[in-house]
């Protein structure tokens, strides 16, 4: 008698500790895939935010482990979590070692701008990219990404696939008192301009006085943290406005749980997770739409849209919020409710799905 082995899934990736949403995406995957007997998870690391020299040491030997691995017969699906720049070129070549020895390969796309990069390249470099990264599926986050792949990978619909980023779940949220003498928003990102950190700034430095004096904002993430605290201190908003660096889930949790709002008027994203985390912990999001914000958020349904690059009118929107209490805590739990098909648990029940519908006809057994 036999049966089937777990299935023995490699992950290509970023450092678990790496700031940001695809280390926090890649953290969730790895997880929840090792918690299941059907599935035997390995993971190799090919970049991390240390210096030059050892980012590049840890590029080279993650890169040689993985194509080790795959050479070796000891890996029956990849799946790679991809951004743009060097990041899609590591993963390329392991897609393309991967091609070469028959291995189903999934590319996990995460980068925003990734039709800016690529539309960016020189023509012959484009044309190896595209053949690089021309995996067996990819992974995109909403559905107006899937053409930015389609058209420049070459690749037919059906190998890209729809999946939103999960979200791990708090089985309880605090109850939230409308009528609170200061109400809590949080910003988690990259601190850059391109992630609206600076437009935020300018929006509630121009709230009317009474709302700016009852919010009480925290900017968390990676990135200029100090040109973000000038700009609070230039606009006169010491008092109101906290600037951290990145933060870790644990104390990522500890906000979410004291906050009203989750900010993030950014000029491009995919899916990002600072938003579905806000979300399933009860926060009203304020967001603008783009990327997979576009269909998640629905403007007054269950959440707050702005316009991209905008402060005047996010300032009116979060003028808005301050004034209604009954509403914004009525949009925060309607917009749990809009996440609470993202939880992780399904999210890795369909990617092991994908993993046997492409290595049907393969999988091993072991006689008993």
């Amino acid at each position: 008698m036999s049966h089937p082995t777990p299935l023995r899934v490699l992950v290509v990736g970023q450092a678990e500790g790496t700031p940001g949403g695809i280390s926090s995406v890649q953290r969730l995957h790895v997880r929840f895939l090792a918690a299941r007997d059907d599935v035997a998870v390995r993971v190799v690391t090919t970049y991390d935010e240390v210096g030059v020299l050892s980012r590049l040491r840890l590029m080279v030997g993650g890169l040689a482990r993985a194509l080790g691995l795959i050479a070796a017969g000891r890996v029956d699906v990849v799946h790679l979590h991809v951004a743009k720049g060097l990041s899609a070129l590591r993963k390329g070549l392991v897609v393309a070692a991967a091609r070469a020895r028959g291995v189903p390969t999934v590319l996990h796309t995460h980068a925003g701008a990734f039709a800016e990069w690529f539309d960016g390249l020189p023509s012959p470099l484009r044309a190896v990219v595209a053949r690089l990264l021309r995996a067996d599926r990819v992974i995109v986050l909403a559905p107006d990404a899937r053409e930015v792949y389609t058209s420049r990978l070459g690749l037919p619909d059906d190998r890209v696939l729809v999946l939103p980023n999960p979200v791990e779940w708090p089985a309880t949220v605090p109850r939230r008192d409308p009528h609170a003498a200061a109400v809590h928003g949080v910003f988690l990102g990259r601190l850059i301009d391109r992630k609206g950190v600076f437009d935020l700034v300018e929006a509630v430095g121009g709230l009317q006085a009474a709302h700016r004096e009852r919010l009480r904002l925290t900017l968390a993430g990676h990135g200029d943290a100090d040109a973000v605290r000038r700009a609070v201190s230039d606009a006169g908003l010491d008092g109101t406005v906290e600037v951290r660096t990145w933060i870790g889930p644990a104390e990522r949790d500890e906000l979410l749980g004291t906050a009203q709002l989750l900010l993030l008027p950014s000029w491009w994203e995919g899916l990002p997770m600072s938003v579905l985390e806000g979300m399933a912990w009860g926060l009203c999001p304020v967001v603008t739409p783009v990327g997979g914000l576009a269909t998640l958020v629905r403007d007054g349904d269950n959440g707050v849209v702005v316009p991209v690059n905008d402060p005047a009118a996010l300032g009116a929107a979060l003028d808005k919020l301050l004034s209604d209490d009954e509403v914004r805590v009525q949009l925060g739990a309607r917009a749990r409710e809009a996440v609470a098909p993202y939880g992780a648990d399904a999210w890795a029940d369909r990617l092991v799905g994908l993993y046997r519908e492409l290595t049907t006809g393969t999988e091993r057994t072991v006689d008993e």
